[in-house]
């Protein structure tokens, strides 16, 4: 089976960490792959691939090279399946396509009720655009992959004729590299408390509440800190950061949050073993690759109240009301008084991860969707 995978949309957060672990896989297994992908974006020595500047043309443009230059490159290779990784594929592939469905926002009634005013008018108008591209491109495909029932939830309500196509196949996580540390300490009252969140920034990642729930913290005598993988500068640039570029900048400026900026992705086990809690205040995910990461490493988790956070979490975390400082503050400060319901949040999430959510096991299903697709 020769397999072409269309990554170009790759560049940072989940995607890249997706695709870099996709093309260890498929070439420790020696599968007849190529990748496509932007030509900055960095792949391991040895994965066949192909390079394009597509990821640098204006949206319109790239729209009409990928069906048109991009068909004819798919016809050259002449795949057995294509593998369209990041909501968008072909609108006539030539060959069987498998789309991978990552976007939540764009299907999701709280987030657009919630982030989506904030947005500008031209931000609103190229949203609008990529859902009826991404049902366009799902309508055309043979199958349309979805990490989470969540997720295929708020697909099958925007289009019902693509539920029969609809195949869940939950992503995992990488438990050589993230494992629970012997080490590690437990949770001790007289020592400080350290938060963790890690994510790329988005509006809907909304960090700034974690920062007042800290501020809150302290104030009650609780010494707690925060540290976040994300670069105050690209949440100043970001349209709907506002709110949360300014409440960090105050969290900085009274020494209790530290933003990490890119971590790498071999990095992050030794991030995750140094802090006590894993806060996870998103408010629209297909997924959460950190939730599984973290609950991997048995770091408790307590996140807002979603259903992709209960699907992927299950009894290994702690739900308070999305959006709610004061329940976000409340949640913490019970959990970290709790030593039993720590360590048993602990030893949930190292079991959930193991049982549901291994790397291999995904690309294992992802292999069996590819074959299938060829009937």
């Amino acid at each position: 089976m020769k397999i072409l995978v269309n990554a170009l949309s790759a560049s940072s957060g989940g995607i890249a960490t997706y695709t870099k672990n996709l093309a260890h896989s498929f070439l420790s297994r020696k599968l007849d792959s190529i990748f496509a992908v932007s030509n900055d974006f960095e792949l391991e020595e040895g994965v066949p691939t192909i390079r394009f500047s597509a990821n640098r043309m204006p949206p319109i443009k790239r729209f009409f090279w990928e069906q048109s230059v991009w068909r004819m490159i798919v016809k050259k290779y002449k795949p057995d399946v294509l593998f369209s990784s990041a909501n968008f594929g072909l609108i006539f592939s030539p060959v069987s396509q498998i789309l991978l469905m990552r976007e939540g926002g764009l299907f999701d009634p709280f987030y657009l009720s919630n982030i989506g005013p904030s947005l500008s008018m031209s931000k609103l108008a190229q949203r609008i655009a990529r859902r009826k591209l991404i049902l366009a491109s799902a309508r055309a495909s043979k199958i349309i992959m979805t990490p989470s029932n969540a997720a295929k939830t708020l697909l099958v309500a925007a289009d019902k004729s693509l539920e029969s196509r609809i195949i869940i196949n939950k992503y995992g996580t990488n438990t050589k590299l993230f494992s629970h540390p012997a080490n590690r300490k437990a949770l001790k009252k007289d020592e400080r408390l350290n938060l963790l969140y890690v994510s790329v920034y988005y509006p809907h990642k909304i960090p700034g509440i974690i920062s007042e729930a800290v501020a809150q913290l302290n104030a009650k005598g609780i010494e707690t800190h925060l540290s976040i993988t994300m670069n105050l500068d690209q949440i100043q640039d970001t349209a709907g950061g506002e709110k949360d570029f300014i409440l960090l900048k105050k969290g900085i400026e009274r020494n209790q949050v530290t933003l990490l900026g890119t971590v790498s992705y071999t990095d992050l086990p030794s991030i995750y073993a140094q802090h006590d809690l894993f806060v996870f205040p998103s408010i629209s995910e297909t997924f959460g690759h950190p939730l599984v990461e973290a609950m991997s490493m048995g770091l408790p988790v307590i996140a807002s109240d979603t259903s992709i956070h209960r699907e992927v979490c299950k009894d290994s975390a702690v739900y308070y009301s999305p959006f709610s400082i004061s329940d976000l503050t409340q949640k913490i400060m019970e959990l970290n008084l709790n030593k039993t319901k720590y360590a048993i949040l602990s030893e949930n999430g190292i079991k959930n991860s193991r049982k549901n959510f291994l790397w291999e096991k995904h690309v294992d299903r992802l292999i069996s969707i590819m074959e299938n697709s060829r009937n």
